[in-house]
């Protein structure tokens, strides 16, 4: 990073009230930057105040209309910060943010294009065969009685029905960390997904027999449950799905801006394969 763009990222950290195990990665100065979202935090609050947003990325009041939280900044001055793209509480890693407004509008038709590079890691059960490929479904999300959202993998032809891609490669294989008489196959998966659905890596890695370890609702339930005899609350609660890269480019006053974002790979996920 330039001078100006470390500097930018130290105000960062100074002035922005963020959640508790949320850190800054990298920033650019033009004003956009890259949060660490820890497993179990919310991208944003579901309402709006401040104490809805105890759990989320920033502890202060967002607009669900905006796209935005206001923070309250030395001298009373308010802060926008615009959240450029999501994760689902369970999934740890990057999330892009921008304190531009036009910055954020940019960005965002990025993502709406397709055009933006994606990277996670995900620890799964089994080992898929072959080691490297691409999986191409029909995705169908639906709404349960009880209010929650279910995505399913349907035919081309149902109604509704989203077309989803991601490229995978196996990282690692091995035996999980998970307690039993045998030992159980177990892999760490390199995943790129093109498309960006909702739940679409959990959902295709379910379809094939290898659901990530941990997911509540896509998972295998027996090795969930034996996960959740592990000593360690990092394991044991935790869905193990991590956004490690993100990449995003577009055209910024007559150049093409470019932002990359890491998040090295949480320790636990080591700890789950042997």
């Amino acid at each position: 990073m330039s001078s100006d763009d470390e500097i930018f990222k130290k105000s960062l950290e100074e002035t922005l009230p963020l959640g508790r195990g949320v850190r800054v990665l990298a920033a650019d100065a033009v004003g956009i930057f890259a949060l660490e979202k820890p497993a179990g935090t919310q991208t944003h609050p579901n309402s709006s105040g401040v104490a809805a947003a105890k759990n989320a990325l920033l502890v202060a009041d967002y607009s669900l209309k905006a796209e935005c939280y206001f923070c309250r900044i030395a001298g009373g001055k308010i802060q926008k910060v615009f959240i450029l793209n999501r994760l689902d509480a369970p999934t740890s890693g990057v999330v892009l943010a921008s304190t531009d407004e036009k910055i954020a509008a940019a960005a965002r038709r990025a993502f709406l294009a397709g055009t933006v590079r994606k990277v996670y890691a995900a620890v799964v059960c089994g080992t898929p065969l072959p080691a490297k490929g691409v999986w191409k479904d029909f995705l169908r999300r639906m709404r349960m009685r009880d209010g929650s959202l279910r995505v399913d993998v349907v035919r081309e032809t149902t109604r509704d029905a989203m077309f989803a891609e991601t490229h995978f490669s196996v990282a690692r294989a091995g035996a999980l960390a998970v307690p039993g008489q045998r030992a159980v196959p177990g892999a760490l998966l390199r995943l790129e997904p093109k498309t960006g659905r909702t739940h679409q890596l959990r959902v295709q890695c379910a379809q094939r027999k290898i659901p990530i370890l941990g997911d509540k609702t896509y998972g295998d339930f027996h090795r969930n449950a034996q996960l959740a005899e592990n000593e360690l609350p990092a394991v044991r609660n935790r869905l193990f799905l991590h956004a490690a890269e993100t990449e995003i480019a577009f055209p910024w006053r007559g150049k093409n801006l470019r932002f990359f974002a890491e998040s090295v790979l949480p320790p636990e996920f080591e700890l789950m394969l042997r």
